[in-house]
Parts: C-alpha cells; structure tokens; sequence
C-alpha cells in the first residue's frame, strides 16, 4: 500500500452504526484510515480526496464500490446495469442491512432482493446439482470462513427445492489468524533484532500481507516454510 492513510478498507463493518458502538471501538485498531466522529454521532472516514480533506461515511465508500462494479459489469457484459442481487452476512441487524440499501440507491442500482450469504452460497450449490433427491431432503452444511466471521447453515435440498434450516456464525475469520502469526513473529523480531513492527503502521501492514501470504502456503504444505520481507523497517 503505497497511501496508506488515503486507502480504506473493512468499512462494511461500520455500516448502520454510530462511532461509540462497542463493535466500533473493537474495529478501529484495525483500521488504517482516520475513522473520526461526526457532530450528529455518525462516522466519517477522513481521506484527501482532490486535494482537499473530506468526510465519507460507510455508506457513500460502499456505493463507490458498488458503481466501480457497476462500471466494471457494463463494460463486460455490453449492456446497462440496474437490477442487482445482494448478499449480505447473515449476522447483518436491520440498521447494516437497510445502509446496504441507501448505498446501492446512491450508486444508482435497484436491488431486486437482499439476501443472507448463506442462502446465496445453497442457492448457487443446488441450482447446479442435478442429482437431488424427488422426495426424502438431503442436508448439506455449508461453512463460510471469511475475512473477519465464520458463517455455517444447514439446508434441506429436493429436487427443485431448498429450506434454510438454521444459521450459526462468530466473528472470527482469517485475519485472526493473520493477527496471531504477526503477533509471533513481531516477538521474534524484537527478541531476535530489536525491531518493534508496531511501531511503525506501514511496516506492520506489510508483516500482515506477508503473513497473509503465508498462512495459505502453510495451508497446502506440511513442511517448514520462511518468511522473507525486504527492506521491513
């Protein structure tokens, strides 16, 4: 990241809530950008937008992402882009999920149906098998491992139907375990170099990229595996 404090991520976190939520508070730590509180209690993301300082909120950032995929859409398809699907987490309370909406009215899109990522993901799977059963269900677990949660539901398949059984979740995802094996290997170098990573937020970014990196080679190999970062500090 070459602008670290003008580049914001993990913002649909912050949909439909106020600065002083609990959840708020736990998330800014991992945050790069300048989250700061608005007069009327809301959150504003601080970046230098045309050379002036400006005050996005989570809603205005998620309607830019969903006009760049609104762009990116017509110019793949050759067509006009206005009705949309959207899945959101099934953890989203009310307030996240009609701050989804605002900003997919801002970005000009008329959301046809909002729906749990766990419905969406039964949906994709059934509506490709051709072998399920006419009369007795098969259940299928699904188990959706995130960035920042953990989704599992239970559904029930027929043969040209699906029921939703139950849903269960917890935030915990994989930057947990990103942030477990930066932890590790910020003690290492401090204990080995003197270097103390968190002091330096580019630094630290990076030591999380490259662990990143490495937590999915660790994921397919069994076997020892370096960590190489040049020029860290």
């Amino acid at each position: 990241v070459t602008n670290m404090k003008n580049t914001v991520g993990g913002f649909k976190r912050f949909l439909g809530r106020k600065f002083s939520d609990p959840h708020v508070q736990r998330e800014l730590s991992s945050i790069p950008a300048r989250v700061e509180q608005r007069a009327d209690g809301n959150i504003g993301i601080k970046v230098n937008y045309l050379g002036q300082d400006q005050h996005f909120s989570p809603e205005q950032l998620t309607a830019m992402l969903f006009t760049k995929l609104k762009d990116t859409s017509t110019t793949a398809l050759q067509a006009q882009v206005n009705d949309c699907v959207i899945a959101c987490p099934v953890y989203f309370t009310n307030a996240e999920r009609m701050a989804l909406l605002d900003a997919a009215q801002i970005a000009g899109l008329n959301v046809l149906r909002l729906m749990n990522e766990t419905t969406a993901t039964a949906l994709s799977y059934g509506f490709y098998k051709q072998d399920l059963p006419e009369d007795k269900p098969r259940n299928v677990v699904f188990v959706d491992c995130g960035h920042s949660s953990l989704q599992v539901s239970i559904c029930a398949f027929t043969k040209g139907k699906l029921k939703m059984l139950a849903n269960a979740w917890d935030q915990i995802g994989g930057r947990d375990f990103d942030a477990v094996l930066a932890e590790h290997f910020s003690k290492e170098f401090n204990d080995r170099f003197k270097i103390n990573a968190k002091t330096n937020a580019r630094s630290y970014l990076r030591l999380l990229t490259e662990v990143e990196k490495l937590k999915k080679q660790m994921s397919a190999n069994s076997t020892k595996l370096p960590l190489n970062i040049e020029c860290f500090m």
